[in-house]
This record gives C-alpha cells, structure tokens and sequence, in this order.
C-alpha cells in the first residue's frame, strides 16, 4: 500500500469517527433513542404485569381446587374415589367374577333400599315445610 492510499484510509476513518463522535453527541438522537427505550420498556412492563396477573389466578383457582373449595370439588373427589376403590375392588377380589358381582349388586340394592327409607321417612317433614306453589296456601 502507498503513502497516499494510506494517508487516504486515514482520513476515511477520521472522518468516520468524527461523525460517530458528532451522532452520539447528538440531543436530538439521544432524546429520540431514550423514548423509544422507556415506549419498549413500558410495553414489556405491562406485558408483564399481565402474564403475572394471569398466572397468579391460575394458580389461585388450582389452589382453590386443590383444598375442596369449590362447589363440585368435594362431591366429584368422593364419587371419583369411590369409583376407583370399586373397580379395584373388584379387580382385586379373591371370589369368582359371578359371586364378586352377586356380592357387589347386593349391596348396591341394600344401600338404595336404605336411601329409600331415609326419603320416605322424611318425606312428612318435606310436606309439612314446603309452600304451596300457587300461593294460596292451600285456600
């Protein structure tokens, strides 16, 4: 490479950082950078603050779930339970197929009858306290 080229590569590069030098000294650039910066800020902040909020209900609806607080929550569990301790009952039984089922259909014949009687006996008192659906009270 000659002197010249040289001399010309030089001042191609001073000239160069001047005008980066001038660019970052530059207010208006600085100002226009810096609100760019707290608009992305802002939007990732919110953004944020949203999938937090988001989260932060889900996991207290699960939590709520998890403890029986929901309306439906405690009955499905036991029904749920109750289900699966038949099904492995009966899969784990030591009686034949015929007999465990035999077993099995007796006492789901014997718990209606026992609900049955249970309704009936309180059947009365149902009468006695519901009001009469045309509001005449009976006259």
């Amino acid at each position: 490479m000659s002197e010249s080229n040289r001399q010309d590569a030089i001042q191609k590069w001073a000239r160069f950082a001047l005008r980066c030098g001038l660019l970052l000294t530059d207010v208006k650039l600085w100002d226009s950078l810096r609100g760019e910066l707290r608009d992305r800020v802002d939007d990732v902040s919110n953004e944020v603050r949203r999938r937090y909020a988001d989260t932060s209900d889900r996991l207290d609806r699960a939590h709520d779930a998890f403890h029986g607080r929901r309306g439906w929550a405690p009955a499905a569990s036991f029904l749920g339970g109750v289900g699966v301790g038949v099904g492995i009952g009966l899969l784990l039984a030591p009686a034949d197929g015929q007999q465990t089922r035999t077993v099995f259909r007796d006492k789901v014949v014997g718990l209606k009858n026992r609900v049955a009687e249970r309704t009936t006996e309180n059947a009365p008192f149902r009468e006695a306290t519901r009001p009469s659906s045309t509001g005449t009270d009976g006259d």
